[in-house]
Formats: C-alpha cells, sequence, structure tokens
C-alpha cells in the first residue's frame, strides 16, 4: 500500500453564528438584585427566537456526522483520514450540505428583519438594536468548508533536517504512521461492531415479555455502515471484508417492519437476525475489544 497515492487528509471546518451574546447591563443588574458578586453569574440573552437557526444547525450537526462516518481517525488536531476510494462520495456529500447552507443561509438572511422584530418583543428592555450584525456581516458567520492535505511523508521531513540520526527520526516516523493506520481499521470494527450491538439489545423483549421499541434508524444506520467501510479498508483487510459482507446479508437487508409489531411482523425474523446479531457482535468484540472513544466533533466556530 502506497499511503500517499490510496489516501488523503480531509479537515472539517463549520463557522456558525451563535445568535448569543453576554449582556454585562443585565448581570449585573441580577447581581445587585440580589445582592450577589457581579462575578457570581453571566446573563447570556438569545438574540433571536431559536428556531431561526435550527435548519442551519441541523445541516452543521450533519455535516460533522457524515464528516466522521466517511473518514478515518488520524491525529488530535483535526485532520482525518480520507481513503481516494471514498474521495468522490465524500466530496459529493460535503459539496451538497456546503450549497444547501447557501440557501439556508440566504433564507435566514431574507427573514432576519421579522426575527429581530420577533426579539423585540421577546427581550423587551433587553433588546438593543447595535446587537445585531448586518445583513452583509451574517454572508460570513455561516460556512461549511473542508481542506484536502496529502498524508505526510517521512522523506519529506528527513530531506529538511541536518542531522546524522536521520534513519532513527525516519524509523519513528514511519512506525507512528503504521500505528495511525492500524488505530483506523480497528475504528472501523469497532463502528460495526456497535452498531451491531445495538442491534442485538433492540431485539431483546422486556420484562413483560414484549419486544422493545425498535426504529427505522438501526437498520439504516447498519446500511450505510456497510455501504461506506468498504471503500475506507485501506488495508484491504479480508476478515473485515468478511464480515462486512455478513452483516449486510444478515442485518442490513432485513426490513425494520419484520422485526417488531407491525402488519409485516415476522416472530421467527426477529428471532434469528437475534442470534445473527448476537453471533456478529461476539466476532466483533475479539477485534476491536474494549469501546475506544468518539473522536470529538470539531467544536462550532463562531464567526467573528
Amino acid at each position: 500500500m502506497d499511503l500517499n497515492r490510496d489516501a488523503m487528509l480531509v479537515g472539517l471546518h463549520i463557522a456558525a453564528w451563535s445568535g448569543r451574546l453576554y449582556d454585562r447591563q443585565a448581570s449585573d443588574h441580577v447581581a445587585v438584585a440580589h445582592e450577589a458578586s457581579t462575578g457570581a453569574g453571566r446573563y447570556n440573552k438569545r438574540l433571536l427566537p431559536k428556531a431561526a437557526f435550527a435548519a442551519l444547525t441541523a445541516t452543521m450537526s450533519e455535516a460533522r456526522t457524515k464528516h466522521y462516518a466517511n473518514s478515518l481517525p488520524w491525529d488530535d488536531k483535526g485532520a482525518r483520514l480520507l481513503t481516494v476510494a471514498n474521495y468522490e462520495h465524500y466530496t459529493e456529500l460535503m459539496d451538497g450540505l456546503r450549497e444547501r447552507v447557501v440557501r439556508q443561509r440566504a433564507r435566514f438572511i431574507e427573514d432576519y428583519d421579522d426575527y429581530i422584530d420577533q426579539s423585540r418583543l421577546d427581550l423587551g428592555k433587553l433588546f438593543r438594536i447595535e446587537d445585531y450584525p448586518s445583513k452583509e456581516d451574517l454572508q460570513g458567520k455561516f460556512a461549511i468548508r473542508y481542506r484536502i492535505t496529502p498524508v505526510p511523508d517521512a522523506d519529506h521531513f528527513i530531506a529538511q533536517l541536518a542531522s546524522d540520526d536521520t534513519e532513527r527520526v525516519k524509523r519513528d516516523i514511519e512506525r507512528h504512521v503504521e500505528e495511525q493506520l492500524h488505530g483506523a481499521v480497528r475504528d472501523l470494527y469497532r463502528r460495526i461492531g456497535e452498531a451491531v450491538e445495538r442491534v442485538s439489545e433492540r431485539l431483546r423483549e422486556d420484562d413483560d415479555g414484549k419486544p422493545l421499541v425498535f426504529r427505522d434508524t438501526m437498520i439504516s444506520n447498519i446500511r450505510d455502515l456497510v455501504d461506506v467501510v468498504p471503500r475506507l479498508n485501506i488495508f484491504g483487510d479480508d476478515e473485515l471484508a468478511q464480515l462486512c459482507e455478513q452483516v449486510k446479508e444478515k442485518i442490513a437487508s432485513v426490513e425494520p417492519d419484520a422485526l417488531r409489531p407491525s402488519r409485516t411482523f415476522d416472530p421467527a425474523a426477529r428471532a434469528q437476525v437475534k442470534r445473527d446479531a448476537d453471533a456478529l457482535a461476539e466476532k466483533f468484540a475479539g477485534y476491536f475489544g474494549t469501546r475506544a472513544e468518539e473522536p470529538a466533533a470539531e467544536p462550532v466556530r463562531e464567526a467573528a
């Protein structure tokens, strides 16, 4: 495998205006009214109705979710590994979300004056028009961007060193890259294993012997995983590929309605999927062991 040929790094950057503002005068007023220290609390007012941000917030959240789902962990600086095999799918998803943000931002700006009028009523004496950015400024306060960069090459760093110890440094860099790659593959095992385990858990019965609630997303999430994992399987791990196919055949192919009380409910199918999910969860447990922590989502950056 040639890492520089087969993969790249991708970083996701999200700008989103929170629509909240610290009000010092209100904070001081509350402190005085309650005979408290002025540093005892802060009053952060919501400048616009919460509903004004709903569409944009949902899109930003979807962007983060799909960014993580379609890439692999790499470092603690925000970069993630994107395989060449998944590049087209990733960019198509993210470009679509960027375009959606542009449309939603335009709609937000179009309705901005109405939102301000509503806030004038909601905030009462806390309302100050100078707190609000102009419509022109709002253009830069909501955006999704991603940046593609090459995976660092050990030889690139070595060429910049003036040291007799270059071979040791090169080996250390290559070993670190290898560890990162193996960690990325373990992450794929973990993702599918945990999704299969969740299906298994939801196919239990409650204390009264009734099936637990089983939602469509339990299966749709599995389907998304078995679709993307082959494109992220950078090592061509045969065992992972085989397990992925088994999950696709035994779980992803089943319709959710067959697994819960409905007109097409099939108790036999439910029992079989439960057995298959249990067996597969056991197999995956041997690969990813103790659950790794989810990568921390990049905090939303509020535009200045």
